[in-house]
């Protein structure tokens, strides 16, 4: 099968082999535009990032408009693996999560999943929808999967988690609770507890304005208090430029007692001058 887009964006990196049997206008919501090639080819079922997004998931590239997205679509599903969402056939979640955890970029695909398995996900299906995948697309798979976590509460959380583990800093808690001496708690995005270093992701501020960045402020000053140090990223941090902050966190960690040995330091230092290359590629 061949996979033909009504419409690509710039961002647009595409990989599995659906296919498209009708041209709905681009500017339609996603769903409606897989409606109408429903609507012409009754043997079309959404798949992997359509499939998604009708199930109430956004697994899109950050910054992609779903209006413009190629509708993902095949003929070719097993019916054990279809269901209906919206009156609409569309693979089953976990049939979804296999595909995107084996085919999408992986940070996007880690960052899916953790969308995937945060809402719950039986995980017998899931592994009856991984077992006909072979190869790459289920070594993938696995990788995604094993790198997951159902904490982690936006897709920018899972990117920077996955950063730091590319990076081979040890691995942040998401969402971790720091308890305040009045009783009360605040939440970190990642962070570790043993050395009080936390990382934040600042995208509410950037949505909910200054009262958010106020909150975010005051809530950085109380852990700064408790001996917290916090780093904050930004999009473009996150997606552009993760040298810079991977190069903090790992001396923050240094300065605040982590002791790996020489040799790890310089694969560590190996390994985020590769996850900088790997992005800008």
């Amino acid at each position: 099968m061949t996979q033909i887009p009504t419409h690509r964006s710039a961002t647009a990196t595409l990989t599995d082999p659906f296919s498209v049997s009708a041209f709905p206008d681009p500017g339609e919501d996603l769903l409606l535009r897989f409606e109408t090639v429903f609507e012409s080819d009754f043997s079309q079922v959404a798949t992997g990032r359509t499939a998604a997004w009708i199930h109430g998931f956004d697994v899109l590239p950050p910054g992609a408009d779903q209006r413009e997205w190629p509708i993902e679509s095949s003929s070719d599903p097993p019916l054990a693996e279809v269901t209906v969402v919206d009156g609409l056939p569309v693979t089953t979640l976990a049939r979804t999560l296999a595909d995107c955890a084996a085919d999408l970029p992986r940070l996007e695909a880690v960052a899916a999943a953790d969308q995937f398995l945060r809402a719950g996900i039986d995980v017998q299906r899931l592994a009856a929808a991984l077992e006909p995948l072979h190869g790459d697309r289920l070594r993938r798979a696995n990788a995604t999967l094993l790198a997951a976590d159902p904490r982690a509460e936006s897709p920018m959380e899972s990117w920077t988690r996955c950063l730091i583990s590319d990076a081979g800093l040890p691995a942040p808690v998401p969402q971790l609770r720091v308890r305040a001496p009045n009783g009360r708690s605040r939440f970190l995005d990642l962070g570790w507890e043993r050395w009080r270093i936390g990382v934040e992701y600042d995208g509410m501020a950037t949505h909910l304005g200054l009262a958010a960045e106020t909150g975010d402020r005051r809530r950085h000053h109380l852990l700064e208090q408790l001996g917290w140090e916090v780093e904050v990223l930004t999009a473009s941090d996150v997606m552009e430029h993760p040298r810079p902050w991977l190069v903090r966190v790992r001396d923050l960690l240094l300065s605040k007692g982590w002791d790996p040995s020489a040799a790890e330091v310089h694969d560590i230092n190996m390994r985020i001058e590769a996850v900088s290359m790997a992005l800008k590629a």
